[in-house]
């Protein structure tokens, strides 16, 4: 493996250049292939080490009992993938893994992870950062989804959250943010349009607004 490419690898940043091209030697690894919108795993699927993503877009997604697909996240070059997963009791991916684009996955098996987390104790932190970063990331999300907030409070603060010089971009579609709120499609369109009838925030272009009172945005529930 390329120097280049270890050091766009979550497991291996602020390595010294001499450690990342020595990071790998006598560690067995696979890099695996997929073809665009191949599944690179299911949902249940047994984890058997350790997955990054070092090519390529890949997404995660979770099949509702209604047949609705929810889209979790977006997987970036050098991520790990279900890092909380890999050990400890439940050894398995909690979602669905697709290829958005051709993909390059570098595996690790346990025993072989095992033996490279005790040969370096930086790559041991930056694996210990990861899963505790998701941990409190899911943790999060998971207060402000059984939160009492109402859906203009979740809205505006995560207008305030992602807004940049006076423009937020949505990242996710309605449906998504929906989703991502728990909360109804029609619901969240209302307090929107609630927002920008108010002359809270102006609808610049579609998924772009602009925020014309912030002190009203704060206060908005």
């Amino acid at each position: 493996m390329k120097s280049s490419s270890i050091q766009n690898i979550d497991l291996f940043k602020n390595l010294t250049e001499i450690k990342n091209f020595k990071v790998l030697e006598g560690i067995n690894y696979q890099i695996l292939s997929y073809k665009k919108n191949e599944y690179v795993a299911f949902r249940g699927d047994l984890i058997k080490g350790l997955y990054v993503n070092i090519e390529g877009n890949l997404v995660a997604e979770m099949a509702k009992e209604n047949g609705n697909i929810k889209k979790i996240e977006e997987l970036r070059n050098g991520t790990i993938i279900a890092s909380a997963f890999i050990f400890g009791k439940n050894n398995k991916f909690p979602v669905d893994l697709i290829a958005q684009t051709n993909v390059k996955i570098l595996f690790v098996e346990k025993e072989e992870l095992v033996k490279l987390l005790l040969s370096n104790s930086e790559i041991l932190v930056n694996l210990l950062d990861d899963i505790s970063n998701k941990a409190q990331f899911l943790s999060k999300n998971l207060w402000e989804s059984v939160s009492n907030k109402t859906i203009s409070e979740k809205l505006s603060k995560y207008i305030l959250k992602n807004e940049r010089e006076g423009i937020v971009i949505l990242d996710k579609t309605i449906k998504e943010l929906a989703e991502y709120f728990n909360v109804s499609r029609p619901s969240l369109s209302r307090s929107m349009k609630i927002l920008v009838d108010q002359g809270v925030i102006e609808r610049v272009e579609k998924g772009r607004y602009r925020v014309i009172d912030r002190e009203k945005l704060k206060k908005f529930k």
